[in-house]
């Protein structure tokens, strides 16, 4: 009984310590708004509502899009979500769209990183090409700030939020993008996504969202840094 004793208070006293580091943790908290950058700005709304189609597994609270989609049931793509999406200029006008693939990532690292998805991206803007997108993605600013609070915790939703989570792979936090056809084969570049959540409802989650993708060209010298 000596020895147990110590050996609880130890393991309650290191757990209490990840947990603190988990969640006051400086590099998973919200980054804010991204601005001052040189980047070409693509924006869309939200997937789950405004976006042509969005899909996963079933096993989340998260509304399919439309409701009639078919769920990914078959084993290799069941822990995936997709979604397309349509991207508009600075002029809010249609150029483009965007399929996105989304499954979570060996490399969440909660002490050091969050919880990291692996993004991949194909955009295709019109009358120009199109391009992959590989990206990192941390959702635990937002499952810790706005979802857990909200749909587990029952709290009044404390909004708007901002949220940047992009995190890599790129050097700096950056995804990584590569052209693939029209006037994008052969170049390569950077990207960083941000969003504005206004409105977050405690049955069907986001609602009001601006979400935005910064571009960058590998010529382009300015970095794609959070304000």
């Amino acid at each position: 009984m000596r020895v147990l004793g110590p050996l609880l208070l130890g393991l309650v006293a290191g757990f209490a310590l990840v947990a603190l580091g988990i969640y006051f943790n400086p590099y998973t908290a919200d980054s804010g708004a991204i601005a001052g950058v040189n980047a070409r700005v693509l924006s869309y709304g939200s997937p789950l509502s405004e976006g042509i189609a969005f899909t996963h597994s079933g096993r989340t609270r998260l509304p399919l899009h439309p409701q009639s989609i078919p769920e990914l049931w078959e084993e290799t793509i069941s822990d995936s979500m997709l979604s397309v999406i349509v991207l508009h200029d600075q002029d809010d006008a249609p150029v483009g769209v965007a399929s996105r693939v989304s499954q979570f990532s060996e490399s969440s690292e909660m002490l050091t990183r969050g919880i990291i998805v692996d993004d991949d991206w194909l955009v295709t803007i019109a009358g120009e090409g199109s391009f992959y997108v590989s990206a990192d993605s941390n959702l635990w600013p937002f499952l810790k700030e706005t979802l857990i609070p909200v749909w587990y915790l029952d709290r009044p939703w404390e909004g708007p939020k901002n949220y940047r989570p992009t995190a890599g792979p790129a050097e700096g936090g950056s995804a990584i993008v590569t052209g693939a056809t029209g006037n994008f084969i052969a170049r390569q570049g950077t990207a960083v996504e941000s969003y504005q959540i206004s409105e977050f409802d405690k049955e069907r989650g986001p609602g009001d969202v601006d979400a935005r993708f910064f571009l960058q060209w590998s010529d382009t010298t300015t970095s794609l840094a959070a304000e």
